[in-house]
C-alpha cells in the first residue's frame, strides 16, 4: 500500500478525501507519507541540509598545522609517476607537492619525509581517512615524531582546504601540459612557484611573503630590473637586516590573521543564510548520503546507520549496516534523520 503514496502529501490528500475523512486526517496523512522508508531512501538530489559553518581558530604559527592529501590518478609520466602528494600550510597557505608512483603506505611515508624536510615537522597534520594515511606504518611514523593526526570526515571536502588547492593546481597543469599531458611532472614545479608568489585572497599576502618575509624574485621582477637598469646597492648590516625582517614578518602575520578572520566571518554570514542547525543523539538511526550510485535509479540515501559517538557539533561516528559492521566519521551534512510515525501502519490494515 505504501508504494502508492509516493507523491506529495497535498496530492495524496486530494486523492484520498474523495472517499474518506476522519479526525486529524491531514496530519496523519502527512506523517505517513514523510515516514515512508522507500521515499526517504530515494529522496531528491537537493535534499541535503547544510549545517552552519563552524569557525575554527586561525593558525598563527607557520608550518604548525599542515594539510596533506593525494591527488590522482593522473596520466602516467615517463618516469612512472601517477599521483601527486600535496601539502599546504594552513597559516601561510604555502603549498608543496611530491610526484609519486602510487599511494601505498611506504610511498606516502617517503613523500611525507620530503615535505617535512622543507616545511619541518608540524604539530598537527590533517589527513583524510584513506588506507595509506591510516595504516600502521603511517601511524607509527607520525607518532615517532610527535605529530598529532586529525582525520577529515568522509566525503566532505569542505573540511580539508587542500581539496580547493587540487582544483587550482590541476587547472594550471592543464594549461601548462596542453600539448602533452604526461609532462605534468616537469610542469608541477613552475606551477608551485606561481602559486607561492601570487597573493592569496584569504590572507592578503603571497605564501612566500609569510614564510620568507619577502616575495620571491619572479620573471616580472627580472624584467622590471632590466628595464629600469636597477643597480645593486650595498646591503644593511646583518643584525639590522635580521631585526627588520623579524618586525616585517610579525607585521605581515598580524595583518594576515586579521584578514583571515574577516574572510571567515564573511563566508559564514553568506553560507549560514540557508543553513539549518541539526543534532543527533547516540543511538539515533540515520540515513547516509550515497556518494556512489551504480546506476541512474539508485537511491540517493543508504542505511540505516547508528550514531555511536558525537565528536563535535558537526562530526559523528556512525556504525554502518552490513555483516562486517564498520564505523566511520561523517559530517552532519551527509546524514539525515529517519522519520517514523506511530500511525505508520494505519493504511496497511
Amino acid at each position: 500500500m505504501r508504494g502508492k503514496w509516493t507523491f506529495r502529501s497535498d496530492k495524496n490528500e486530494r486523492h484520498l478525501f474523495q472517499n474518506f475523512f476522519w479526525p486529524q486526517c491531514y496530519k496523519e496523512i502527512e506523517d505517513y507519507v514523510r515516514s515512508c522508508d522507500r521515499c526517504q531512501r530515494v529522496g531528491k538530489p537537493f535534499d541535503k541540509k547544510k549545517a552552519p559553518i563552524k569557525i575554527v581558530p586561525v593558525i598563527q604559527e607557520v608550518f604548525s598545522k599542515i594539510n596533506v592529501d593525494a591527488c590522482g590518478p593522473l596520466p602516467v609520466t615517463p618516469s612512472g609517476k601517477k599521483y601527486l602528494l600535496t601539502a599546504m600550510c594552513l597559516s601561510s597557505k604555502y603549498p608543496d607537492a611530491v610526484p609519486v608512483e602510487d599511494i601505498t603506505s611506504v610511498t606516502v611515508v617517503d613523500a611525507l619525509m620530503q615535505i617535512f624536510s622543507r616545511m619541518g615537522f608540524p604539530k598537527i597534520l590533517q589527513l583524510d581517512q584513506g588506507s595509506s594515511f591510516t595504516s600502521a606504518l603511517s601511524t607509527t611514523f607520525l607518532e615517532k615524531f610527535g605529530i598529532k593526526v586529525v582525520h577529515s570526515s568522509v566525503y566532505h571536502p569542505q573540511s580539508n582546504p587542500i581539496e580547493r588547492f587540487h582544483r587550482t593546481v590541476k587547472r594550471v597543469l592543464k594549461v601548462l601540459c596542453l600539448e602533452s599531458v604526461s609532462d605534468w611532472e616537469q610542469a608541477i614545479y613552475p606551477a608551485l612557484f606561481a602559486l607561492r608568489t601570487v597573493t592569496h585572497e584569504s590572507t592578503g599576502f603571497t605564501p612566500a611573503e609569510l614564510v620568507h618575509g619577502k616575495n620571491l624574485r619572479t620573471p616580472l621582477t627580472l624584467l622590471y630590473e632590466k628595464w629600469l637598469d636597477v643597480e645593486e646597492t650595498e646591503g644593511e648590516p646583518v643584525t639590522e637586516y635580521v631585526f627588520s625582517l623579524i618586525n616585517r614578518m610579525k607585521r605581515c602575520q598580524e595583518l594576515a590573521i586579521s584578514k583571515m578572520e574577516e574572510c571567515q566571518q564573511k563566508n559564514k554570514t553568506w553560507y549560514d543564510k540557508r543553513a539549518v542547525k541539526r543534532e543527533f543523539r547516540i543511538g539515533d538511526l540515520v540515513l547516509i548520503f550515497a556518494t556512489f550510485k551504480s546506476n541512474k535509479l539508485s537511491p540517493h540515501w543508504t542505511g540505516p546507520g547508528t550514531i555511536l559517538r558525537k565528536l563535535s557539533e558537526t562530526n559523528y561516528v556512525v556504525q554502518l549496516p552490513g555483516e562486517k559492521a564498520t564505523s566511520k566519521v561523517y559530517h552532519v551534512n551527509m546524514l539525515e534523520a529517519i522519520l517514523t510515525t506511530r500511525r505508520s501502519e494505519l493504511f496497511d490494515k
